[in-house]
């Protein structure tokens, strides 16, 4: 059990993402939503789906992509195309 415990503590102090690769892969992501992708790798803020969307718009996370549309995939919220 101690090993174990070990090899999860190396493996989640290895070399994190920078937020820019985070968003990064996000697009990558989010350029695979038809197949179901969920957005996974996009800081979650606050207490509510609400506060994901807002931080998002926020900190400009879409990009050059549509605001509403990228926003709304990262919070799993309303329709997105």
């Amino acid at each position: 059990m101690k090993k174990l415990l070990v090899v999860l503590l190396i493996t989640s102090c290895g070399s994190s993402l920078s937020l820019q690769e985070k968003i990064d892969k996000a697009h990558q992501e989010y350029s695979k939503r038809s197949s179901g992708y969920q957005s996974s790798y996009l800081p979650r803020v606050g207490n509510t789906r609400a506060d994901d969307y807002r931080n998002c718009i926020q900190q400009k996370y879409y990009r050059n992509k549509d605001q509403h549309d990228f926003c709304a995939w990262h919070a799993g919220i309303g329709k997105y195309q």
